[in-house]
Formats: structure tokens, C-alpha cells, sequence
């Protein structure tokens, strides 16, 4: 009898642990795919500005199980701060000239992925008036406020002899503006802030897309007081992704690029901004 009952005790303790095995193993294949699933989920930093791009590019590589998500942002700074400390995967909105500036001032860690994928010359705009002859004495001029897009915008002037700069500074400031005729009043903002305090001013700088995105008929890439010339913004580089510099070998970012650089792609682009973003791909 107690045979009887030891055999039937050592089946059922076999019993058990084949069925906690399987448990286990089961348990364990459910969070090997979970976790190759939440490799495949990716966030990316975009300004409003790029977020159809990045769309394109996530409906073509939902087809391979990507899960890529725009998180829209509303200034560059939180953007690279937020690629920085990991809250997301990658960003798309700077130029290489921006980032290295950002690296520089905040200490940050950021490296760029891929080449350029597309350009856009920087503009000078105005609702009062129709040339830069007509800009009065002291009229107030919005201009960014960071350290690459003021540099940038002032050459623009400076090139079109609206002020004289200082020689040899990679990125000139207000002071080193060492003629200014007219006492143009130069008013520094966030680049993300300028469309709203533009009634307030009497002409601003601008990206073409900037431009574009205000759909105001009165004020388009068209009616510019004064453009940079394909020799000019070519020379700046184009819009790229940035990762934090310990990420390397993407699959998803090589396969995203590979898209972007594309005849297809840049068709798209074409098309879906009028000519106002001008792919790099050759």
C-alpha cells in the first residue's frame, strides 16, 4: 500500500514540474516577443514642421513590423534635451552647423545619423512693406535667437548689404554688427515664437518652410524682401537625425533612410511642400 502510494506521489511531483516547465518556457517566449516587439517601437523628435515626412517614412516600415511614432515637440531645445536623457529614440528638425552648436552650449552627447536629407534657403519677409529699400530707420526685424540660426540670418543680411559684419567670426552676435544705415532694431526670439510676434514687426527672418506653413497668401517664398541662393544654403547642410552618440548600427534608421533618400522620396517631398523643401539626394 505505501508503494502504491509513494509511485503515485512521484507521478504527480513529475506531473508538476513538467507543467511548471512549460509554464516557465511559455512565460518566457511571451516576454522574448514582448521585448522584440518593444524594439520595434520607436520614438522620433519632430517640430510640426516634419512630422508628414516622418509619417511617410513610418507607413512604409510598418510593413516590416516598425512601430514608428512623430512625437511632435514646439522647440528645438526640449527636442535634443529629450534625445539626450533617452525619452526618446531619435530626433528630425536640425542642420549638423545647429547640433554641434547645441553640443557645445549644453554639454550634451548628440551625433548625427545619415546624411542631409533636405535643404531650404532662410528668407527675409514683410507684411508692411515691399522691398528692403522701404524698411524705415529703426524699423524692428525678428531674428532667432539661438547661436546657428542668428549666425545664419545675419549673413543673410550681410551678404545682401542690409548690415556689414565683423570679419572672421564663425557666428557672429547683434555685436558684431559693425554697420547698420539704417538703425534696424533687431528683435531675438525663439525660432518657434517669431509667426506669433510677427504683426508686431516691420520685417523677420525665416526659413522657407516657416513661411510656407503661414499660409498667408500675402506672405510666401515668392514675395521675399531677400533669399539665400542655392550656393548660399546648400553650404549650411540639411535637416538629418540625430541620435544620442552611444547609438549605433539602426536597423530602423538605416532602413528610414534608405526611404528618404530615395527618387520616390524626394518626388514626395517636392510635391507635398510646393519646391519649398529641396531634397539632397542625388
Amino acid at each position: 500500500m505505501k508503494t502504491k502510494l509513494a509511485s503515485i506521489l512521484l507521478v504527480t511531483l513529475l506531473l508538476t514540474s513538467a507543467l511548471l516547465a512549460a509554464c516557465s518556457s511559455e512565460k518566457q517566449t511571451d516576454e522574448s516577443g514582448a521585448n522584440a516587439n518593444a524594439d520595434k517601437k520607436i520614438v522620433v523628435g519632430v517640430l510640426a514642421r516634419e512630422q508628414p515626412d516622418l509619417e511617410y517614412v513610418a507607413e512604409k516600415l510598418k510593413q516590416e513590423g516598425y512601430d514608428i511614432e512623430a512625437r511632435v515637440f514646439n522647440d528645438n531645445v526640449a527636442i535634443n534635451t529629450a534625445t539626450e536623457d533617452g525619452s526618446i529614440d531619435a530626433n528630425y528638425f536640425q542642420n549638423e552647423r545647429y547640433l554641434n552648436s547645441f553640443n557645445s552650449s549644453k554639454n550634451t552627447h548628440l551625433k548625427t545619423y545619415g546624411p542631409s536629407i533636405f535643404t531650404m534657403p532662410v528668407l527675409l519677409v514683410s507684411k508692411k512693406y515691399g522691398s528692403v529699400e522701404e524698411l524705415p530707420e529703426g524699423a524692428r526685424i525678428g531674428i532667432a535667437n539661438d547661436a546657428a540660426n542668428r549666425a545664419r540670418e545675419l549673413q543673410l543680411l550681410a551678404d545682401n548689404g542690409v548690415i556689414k559684419l565683423k570679419e572672421g567670426v564663425d557666428l557672429p552676435t547683434l555685436l558684431d554688427i559693425v554697420e547698420n544705415t539704417k538703425k534696424l532694431e533687431f528683435v531675438e526670439t525663439d525660432p518657434r515664437n517669431r509667426v506669433g510676434i510677427f504683426p508686431d514687426l516691420d520685417a523677420m527672418t525665416a526659413p522657407s518652410i516657416t513661411v510656407y506653413q503661414m499660409k498667408d497668401p500675402a506672405i510666401t517664398v515668392d514675395t521675399a524682401l531677400l533669399a539665400e541662393t542655392p550656393e548660399v544654403y546648400k553650404t549650411y547642410g540639411g535637416t538629418l537625425f540625430v541620435v544620442h552618440e552611444s547609438k549605433s548600427n539602426l536597423e530602423w534608421l538605416d532602413k528610414a533612410i534608405e526611404i528618404m533618400t530615395s527618387k520616390e522620396y524626394s518626388e514626395w517631398l517636392l510635391e507635398t511642400y510646393s519646391g519649398v523643401k529641396k531634397p539632397l539626394a542625388e
